[in-house]
């Protein structure tokens, strides 16, 4: 549930493109923790056909989210910042232990639902029949470059939001036990958000509590998208 930071990306693909990622052995004892809680949707996504590769860097960069998605060059990089980076044992710490594997899942799922916007070409974009206009906050903005750092807070928002609830339909689908515990905990990681910022995914997680939000066998992607598109017409 991570900004995407430029900079920890062309880190990471530097590093990449001059190492393998770090054989089992080598990982940290947190890196392990997150990457097993990563696995099953990661060999989901990539049965799915969706270009993933792992980087683990091997420091983090200053107040990098632990986990995050990038795309480069056709391929998408979950990275993993947690090296040095008291943030990554911090998260898991506030966790619930009964709680943990499910929403570690939900969260590599969040970022999945981004490599898949990405891979399709759609991020950025809306879905046909629906006008992508400036909202309020971007048309009062005084100067172009206000306008624009509006709009990119405007599109990241709802990408943040599709991601969401494809880390919800996954939970849905492969921990529905638990379902009620990780959507308390969207709720409240997006609690404190501005409104209508950059995060402010409340709007969406309103609907994921209806009852019949992630009713049927469709994909996680499928399911999000769905429900998505619903809000995003009332938004």
């Amino acid at each position: 549930m991570a900004v995407r930071l430029p900079a920890i990306l062309a880190f990471a693909a530097l590093f990449l493109a001059a190492h393998a990622a770090p054989a089992t052995a080598e990982l940290t004892e947190t890196e392990q923790r997150w990457l097993d809680g990563a696995t099953p949707p990661l060999s989901w996504a990539l049965k799915q056909g969706l270009p993933i590769d792992i980087v683990v860097l091997p420091q983090a960069q200053p107040g990098a989210a632990p986990l995050a998605m990038g795309y480069v060059d056709g391929r998408c990089k979950l990275v993993f910042a947690m090296r040095g980076n008291p943030a990554a044992e911090s998260t898991l710490g506030s966790i619930p232990a009964p709680l943990l594997q499910a929403t570690l899942e939900a969260m590599t799922a969040h970022e999945i639902g981004h490599c898949q916007r990405h891979r399709s070409g759609t991020f950025d974009s809306l879905p046909a029949g629906l006008s992508d206009k400036p909202d309020a906050i971007e048309t009062r903005q005084p100067t172009a470059e206000l306008q624009a750092m509006a709009r990119e807070m405007r599109i990241t928002r709802r990408e943040e939001a599709f991601a969401d609830l494809v880390g919800l339909a996954w939970t849905h689908a492969h921990h529905a036990a638990q379902f009620p515990q990780v959507l308390a905990w969207f709720d409240a990681a997006r609690s404190d958000e501005t409104p209508r910022g950059f995060h402010d995914t409340r709007h969406w997680l309103a609907l994921a509590h209806e009852p019949e939000a992630f009713a049927g066998d469709a994909s996680p992607i499928d399911q999000a998208a769905t429900l998505w598109q619903r809000g995003l017409e009332d938004d």
